[in-house]
């Protein structure tokens, strides 16, 4: 080899953006370019005669030293650890993805090997953020509800950066935000929070359609009140939007002492929640198509409903009557019964007809946000509730008494998960009469055999109790019990009740 390619090596080994290290045969490091002290920590003369397991986490010591031996027995030029997460480790204790490609050398006889070391965290990461928003794709795709894809976003986008909390805020109507998703220690009590729009972070972060960063995530009076308390440092809030719409914030944050998110990593988690939303729009999108495909078939069952099976009652019970005039005694009165019953199934597919003609547009969407709570209850109790209304539901509940309602529903089907052993359950919320009743059944053991309910339903006694209302539990026969939460139809404008967690 010539001077002049001699320098233009050594060149290149103190050029390359990699971290070169070349080892022997026993794993000891011969030199090491200048790059290795940005990735690593170590100045080059440093590592010289160290073994290269120094740039390894400890707990792969082991592990890497097997592989070096069977490597140096068969040398080629090839990438080390093809599909798997390599880790290296910097002279602080920190570790980090790498990428290495391997090269066996002959300097001066001696066998040696070259190492080239990157850095691989931003390009995992990126793969993370493509299989994580493909995964909430597929989810969608399949039919998923939607608060279960809100769940794996928040997930995902924790996972994607290492992080200890994230939580999912969107909008529930009025300028009001609520908690819908939450994943990480202590999250869960996060969930169902509602968000003053004006003073929110997440609402500002919508707004704006910037993220929104927090150096101290315990200490910002402006953070949900919930989220104080969980021993979280930098966090960050980025708006979920699509189209130029925002359809809600993704809130991500560390552990208090941690280090705050990088560009990159805040750069990765904008595109995350940006693609997340996309992806919600077009599942919202389907779910709109999908309705309508419904409204038209339960309008078309209305007509059915009205026009024949109801005319054809009528005419039953036409003639049942007609009879009447020529029976007495038992007779009469089993007839006098037999049209009374026709009576009745006559006003059950009236409303039938009602329900099916008023589909869940508009609005809060009551029917289906109720559906949806007994959706999301699915999971404890092993069944499917049974979810039914009778009368006008969406115009005689106030819009202030939703939220109370909707939490009344979701602890009474919470108690019947963990107390009453059922095999079914039925949530009927009825409007027809001067109050709204909202009435939970189950097939359990009962009240009286079961534990008791803890704070679930004194919580839901004062909610009712300030609404003006009630609640009544009372055992079923032969078996479960009936849950029964009653508020005036005019308790429009009650106040905040204990558990709604109305923080900033």
């Amino acid at each position: 080899m010539t001077e002049a390619s001699a320098e233009l090596l050594q060149e290149l080994f103190r050029a390359s953006p990699d971290a070169v290290v070349v080892v022997d045969t026993s794993g000891r490091i011969e030199m090491a370019s200048p790059a290795v002290e940005a990735l690593f920590g170590w100045r080059p003369d440093e590592l010289v005669g160290e073994p290269v397991e120094v740039l390894i986490p400890t707990e792969a010591h082991e592990v890497h030293r097997r592989h070096r031996a069977a490597y140096a027995l068969h040398p080629r030029a090839r990438a080390m650890g093809s599909g798997l997460d390599l880790k290296g480790r910097r002279r602080d204790g920190s570790t980090f993805s790498v990428d290495v490609s391997l090269a066996p050398l002959l300097l001066g006889g001696a066998n040696l090997f070259g190492a080239f070391v990157r850095d691989s965290t931003e390009r995992r990461r990126n793969e993370h953020l493509l299989r994580s928003v493909n995964e909430i794709s597929r989810q969608l795709l399949a039919g998923r509800p939607t608060a279960e894809t809100l769940r794996l976003t928040a997930s995902e986008a924790r996972e994607l950066v290492d992080a200890a909390a994230a939580w999912v805020a969107v909008p529930a109507g009025r300028g009001v935000l609520t908690v819908e998703a939450a994943d990480g220690e202590g999250t869960e009590a996060l969930m169902g929070a509602q968000l003053g729009g004006e003073t929110s972070l997440s609402a500002r972060a919508m707004a704006d359609g910037e993220p929104i960063s927090v150096d101290d995530m315990s200490a910002e009076p402006a953070v949900l009140a919930a989220a104080r308390g969980l021993g979280l440092g930098p966090g960050l809030y980025l708006p979920m939007a699509a189209e130029d719409r925002a359809v809600g914030a993704l809130v991500v944050a560390r552990r208090s002492g941690e280090d705050a998110f990088t560009f990159s990593e805040a750069s990765a988690l904008d595109m995350f929640a940006s693609a997340a939303a996309i992806v919600l729009s077009l599942g919202s999108a389907r779910a709109e198509l999908e309705e309508l495909r419904l409204v038209s078939e339960h309008e078309r069952i209305a007509r059915d409903l009205h026009d024949t099976v109801i005319q054809r009652l009528f005419a039953l019970g036409m003639t049942l009557q007609s009879l009447h005039r020529l029976a007495d005694g038992l007779v009469a009165e089993r007839l006098d019964s037999a049209v009374a019953s026709i009576d009745e199934v006559i006003r059950e597919i009236r409303e039938t007809i009602f329900d099916l003609s008023n589909p869940d547009v508009g609005g809060d969407d009551l029917r289906r946000r109720l559906r949806q709570v007994a959706s999301e209850a699915s999971p404890q109790l092993g069944f499917e509730p049974r979810v039914a209304f009778r009368g006008p539901v969406e115009a005689a509940v106030p819009e202030e008494v939703v939220p109370h309602l909707l939490s009344a529903a979701r602890e009474a089907l919470s108690n019947v998960a963990r107390h009453a052993k059922a095999s079914s359950a039925e949530v009927v919320l009825d409007a027809r009469g001067a109050t709204i009743l909202l009435s939970v059944a189950d097939d359990g053991v009962g009240i009286g055999n079961a534990p008791a309910a803890g704070a679930g339903l004194a919580n839901l006694a004062s909610r009712a109790d300030k609404l003006g209302g009630e609640l009544k539990v009372t055992r079923r026969h032969p078996a479960g019990t009936l849950l029964e939460w009653r508020v005036p139809r005019g308790s429009a404008g009650a106040s905040a009740q204990p558990g709604d967690r109305r923080d900033v």
